[in-house]
């Protein structure tokens, strides 16, 4: 019986209920999306991992073949050293696997003034442009303070032109470092980077395996052809990159197969990223990609295992 002068409750405890059951649903439907966005998540950070291992196994497996050409004499993989990438479908991913002999590249510390002109000039830089770069390339690896003769740069040249930094006096340690010459735009150091390397120790290149083996037939290759010379086939950067619907990861290894020890892996350099990572065009396959995808799927149990 209700009492005289107080409302209804029953009339007020339905709007309640309702009020808290959609404060559930909400609480709910929050929860939901947040495991969802976990779940998600969690799902691309295994299929990076993935893809990392992919792309991992597979520069490992280039790198022993190369090893075992060189210090034993067996068969290789026989993948192309002129940096073309071969494409390799593997379960759930595709590969795209390249050999660059630095040999055929152009070393930033160890070629001499003139090869750099030359080369610059074979890759489109204007001849003075050519000329003054090769200067500063001189002067950024040499130890000395004074500029190199029509062109150089050395401190007061950078601080002429705006920048707080000067050049290193010590070698070059990566191609990419190219971009700090002063008179070197973005545009033109991106041209340049892939012909460059700092693994050459040779001073000069291998027009077989070299991208710029092909402009050695015209009169604009012919100061380069001074300074061909048959590679001795040592160092070796491989590159390699994974990928699938979901994702991407790449590795680049630099190998030394010519004269190691058996108890050194001959790894120069192992990092997950590179300048100028390719993309992924319709490569033609390789014969050894039945080999490589083969070898992946062998490790692949033994990596879930925790190896």
């Amino acid at each position: 019986m209700r009492r005289a002068g107080i409302p209804a409750e029953d009339g007020f405890v339905l709007p309640a209920v309702l009020v808290v059951l959609a404060a559930v649903a909400i609480t709910a439907a929050i929860a939901t999306e947040r495991f969802a966005v976990h779940l998600g998540a969690t799902s691309g950070r295994a299929e990076s991992l993935r893809l990392q291992g992919l792309a991992d196994g597979a520069a490992r497996l280039v790198a022993a073949s190369l090893l075992n050409e060189r210090q034993r004499g067996a068969p290789g993989l026989g993948l192309p050293e002129d940096g073309l990438p071969v494409g390799c479908p593997v379960p759930g991913a595709r590969l795209l696997v390249a050999v660059q002999d630095q040999a055929g590249l152009i070393d930033l510390n160890a070629s001499p003034r003139p090869l750099l002109e030359a080369a610059f000039r074979a890759l489109g830089l204007p001849d003075r442009e050519a000329g003054t770069v090769a200067a500063e390339v001189v002067d950024y690896r040499d130890p000395d303070s004074d500029p190199e003769p029509n062109g150089g740069a050395e401190a007061p040249q950078y601080r002429d032109q705006g920048l707080p930094y000067g050049p290193r006096n010590a070698p070059f340690r990566s191609p990419a470092e190219i971009g700090m010459l002063p008179h070197l735009g973005e545009v033109e150091a991106a041209r340049l980077r892939p012909f460059l390397t700092v693994y050459n120790a040779t001073g000069q290149f291998d027009p077989g395996p070299s991208p710029l083996g092909a402009l050695l037939g015209g009169t604009v290759g012919e100061a380069l052809r001074p300074y061909a010379a048959r590679s001795p086939r040592s160092v070796f950067a491989i590159r390699v990159v994974a990928a699938s619907p979901s994702g991407r990861a790449q590795r680049e290894a630099v190998l030394s197969a010519g004269s190691v020890r058996q108890s050194n892996t001959g790894l120069l350099s192992w990092q997950a990223g590179f300048d100028g990572a390719p993309a992924l065009p319709e490569a033609a396959p390789h014969p050894a990609c039945g080999r490589i995808a083969a070898a992946l799927a062998a490790e692949d149990p033994a990596r879930r295992a925790g190896r």
